[in-house]
């Protein structure tokens, strides 16, 4: 069990992001419960009111993922690529393009120019995640203040049905080829498994967690360490199992 043990009280938006900051300098990640990571993503915000409810149910209308290597179909999904600057802190959505890793980050499905449906506008461009990317630009910047950054954002959900399991991470434990990696949960239905695991640089674990509330957010060094999530399974065997995950990477250009 990890949680913001430094919090013994109501924290304030500085206090967190300092956390963020000590943590990741000193572990190489950080996990924030959804309180926490709320109060950021609020404070962050241009408006004063966050429309939650429209964000989290956008993850219905994911695509299913055509290009994996398993012939799986468990997966769905959307996707964005961004870039910041770190001189003016701007942060802009770029043109539409293939998601693309090598064999050696993704050895299922790398090496392979994958072209999946965009993010829809009104959640690319919404408060919520607006407010996800800047607060991301800033904490990143004050960690590597050295060069601009290019961003991918994902929005995945996991599905387990009667004729599969769902696998959260095919591709085993593993590290994406970026600088830092943002997951936080949007939802967790009728699901047993889902289990996170973050390793050190020799594949040592390090710490397990299972991510079930909306809003937990993780962050982690991907220069420093490896993670990997174990499979889903239907607790209610009438029901299907989801786990919805929206994921960003930084990387320098």
């Amino acid at each position: 069990m990890i949680n913001n043990h430094l919090f013994y009280q109501k924290a304030t938006s500085d206090d967190i992001k300092k956390f963020i900051i000590e943590q990741i300098k000193d572990k190489h990640f950080v996990y924030l419960n959804p309180e926490h990571s709320l109060e950021l993503i609020r404070k962050n915000a241009n408006k004063k009111t966050i429309e939650i409810k429209n964000f989290i149910n956008s993850w219905n209308e994911l695509e299913a993922d055509q290009y994996m290597g398993d012939g799986g179909k468990y997966r769905k999904r959307r996707y964005a690529t961004l870039s910041s600057d770190v001189t003016s802190g701007r942060v802009e959505l770029e043109d539409h393009q293939p998601h693309f890793q090598t064999k050696y980050y993704n050895n299922l499905n790398g090496n392979i120019a994958r072209h999946y449906e965009p993010i829809a506008n009104e959640i690319i461009k919404g408060e919520i995640m607006e407010s996800i990317f800047y607060l991301s630009h800033d904490l990143f910047t004050e960690l590597s203040p050295v060069g601009n950054w290019h961003i991918e954002t994902h929005q995945f959900r996991i599905e387990s049905t009667d004729n599969q399991i769902g696998k959260p991470t095919p591709e085993g434990i593993h590290r994406d080829g970026v600088d830092y990696v943002i997951m936080i949960c949007i939802t967790r239905n009728n699901c047993i498994g889902g289990e996170s695991t973050i390793y050190d640089k020799n594949q040592n674990k390090l710490i397990s967690f299972t991510m079930k509330n909306t809003f937990e957010m993780v962050i982690l060094n991907d220069k420093e360490l490896f993670h990997g999530v174990s499979p889903i399974f239907r607790k209610d065997r009438e029901k299907k199992a989801i786990r919805d995950m929206l994921v960003i990477t930084f990387r320098k250009k």
